[in-house]
């Protein structure tokens, strides 16, 4: 069954209910993550849904009936490895994005899972195995449960969840602009289960960076988890580190993507860089930098000469030029600047 809501209006706010049954689980909580894990017999632990401390949440629903186009043939990637890659920070939204519109993804055999994926920004990555995926670019709101996007009702099935979307999709359509956390867990109240019983009822509030949640139906009774804001990801430019090819190549070892990134930033900057050159930390953090980053960036020189966290604490950050380099071809880092200056 399960059931997942991204919701996009002042606060991006995302909801999910996994309801099973005879399956034990468990909720792990930490620093990175907190994430709903499921016993496996081979595998042990398994990290399958949940919210990350960048911002990502996972949804995993079964979807039926059950498509045998999503069993596997050779060796493509199964959707739980893509899930869990994006769950434990290994990969982002936007590589995974990239990896589906290139290439098949394979569920188990004789199950269709699909991924509900999502990002700190609000968008969302429906994939399912066989048929494809569908992205939506920071939606007003989107609802996955337990039928295929491409099939709607087309073909029927009792465990399809038709009902549960369309409750959810009428209070949604209905929803103010200051939808939040308790009008999410309203939403997931009205759409739980009983006979295969809704065990873990979540919402992530990414605004506030904490993830709330309660066990077998228990509204009364709800946890919450705050993540330590550490900023240090944002660059002194406003880019994402954690989303830069470089440090993703550096933090998995990917000498495959330490190429990819290499060629691309030699077009970019019409010189030679090579994949060797391709390590790095964050640049504010400790640790490796690429020789551009640590040598040749205006904007990085000026901000530590001027001992300034970002350049959102520089008066100048809306009349900068140097900055405005970066800003008018990449909005995401303009956003980030705003956020920090906000707060």
């Amino acid at each position: 069954m399960c059931t997942s809501i991204v919701v996009n209006k002042k606060k991006t706010i995302i909801g999910w209910n996994l309801d099973i049954l005879d399956m034990e689980y468990r909720i792990n909580e930490n620093d990175d993550g907190v994430y709903i894990e499921i016993s496996d017999a081979k595998e042990g632990w398994m990290p399958l849904f949940g919210g990350n401390s960048r911002g990502d949440f996972v949804g995993m629903p079964t979807c039926w009936p059950f498509d045998q186009r999503s069993d596997p043939i050779s060796d493509e990637i199964s959707i739980i490895n893509l899930d869990i890659d994006l769950l434990l920070k290994k990969k982002t939204l936007k590589q995974i994005k990239e990896y589906v519109e290139n290439n098949p993804v394979c569920s188990v055999p004789g199950m269709t899972f699909m991924g509900a994926l999502s990002d700190k920004d609000g968008n969302v990555l429906h994939i399912i195995p066989g048929q494809g995926f569908k992205y939506y670019e920071r939606p007003e709101y989107k609802i996955l449960t337990n039928f295929s996007p491409f099939k709607g009702d087309s073909e029927k099935h009792p465990w399809m969840g038709l009902d549960r979307y369309e409750k959810a999709e009428e209070m949604l359509k209905k929803a103010g602009d200051d939808f939040a956390v308790a009008d999410c867990f309203e939403v997931l109240k009205a759409v739980s289960q009983e006979i295969c019983p809704t065990v873990v009822s979540m919402v992530f509030d990414i605004d506030e960076n904490t993830i709330y949640w309660c066990e077998n139906r228990d509204y009364e009774n709800i946890k919450k988890h705050l993540f330590i804001k550490d900023n240090r990801n944002i660059g002194y430019c406003g880019i994402d580190c954690f989303k830069c090819d470089a440090y993703l190549a550096t933090v998995n070892n990917d000498d495959e993507l330490r190429e990819k990134t290499a060629k691309l930033w030699s077009e970019l900057n019409q010189t030679k860089i090579f994949p060797e050159q391709i390590n790095c930390q964050g640049c504010r953090f400790d640790g490796k930098k690429t020789f551009f980053c640590d040598q040749l960036c205006e904007i990085r020189k000026c901000a530590m000469k001027n001992d300034v966290e970002t350049c959102a604490s520089c008066d100048k950050m809306n009349d900068c030029d140097i900055l405005s380099r970066i800003t008018i071809n990449n909005p995401e880092a303009k956003r980030n600047l705003e956020k920090l200056k906000d707060n």
